[in-house]
């Protein structure tokens, strides 16, 4: 039995074909234009999202910023004023010592603070012998 075109409603002529070809296109084509559409709104939304983020974030920084120039200000103060303190404890203690300190003894170590500002050239090459002799004994205790 040989079959005819377009005899049987089961088989579809070419024309029907490339009609149904056709209108799968066209809908592709629809579909391949909507998602597209869908993917530039999310782009979009990305982009204003990541605008959005950075604005926030520099926002933040600089009021991170700002309480940290708060905070180094108060603690700088803080400081100076411990530093006040202690250069007054500490002046308050020499004066205290300077008053038990006999008289000879305070006139020696004037002469010697003295001595040691005119002298500062042989004292340098004092230092430097002292240094060139431990040297040397260091080394000599390493063999």
């Amino acid at each position: 039995m040989i079959r005819q075109p377009g005899s049987d409603d089961s088989t579809p002529t070419p024309e029907e074909l490339r009609a149904r070809v056709e209108g799968t296109r066209e809908e592709l084509g629809m579909e391949v234009e909507e998602a597209a559409g869908k993917t530039a709104d999310v782009k979009e939304q990305a982009q204003a999202k990541a605008a959005e983020l950075k604005e926030t974030a520099q926002a933040k920084g600089a009021d991170l910023k700002a309480q940290a120039q708060v905070k180094g200000a108060e603690l700088k103060g803080q400081a100076q004023t411990r530093a006040a303190g202690a250069k007054a404890q500490a002046q308050v203690k020499a004066a205290e010592v300077l008053e038990r300190t006999p008289q000879p003894v305070r006139e020696k170590a004037y002469q010697v603070g003295e001595s040691a500002r005119t002298n500062v050239k042989p004292l340098i090459g004092f230092g430097l012998a002292v240094l060139a002799v431990c040297v040397v004994v260091s080394r000599a205790g390493r063999r």
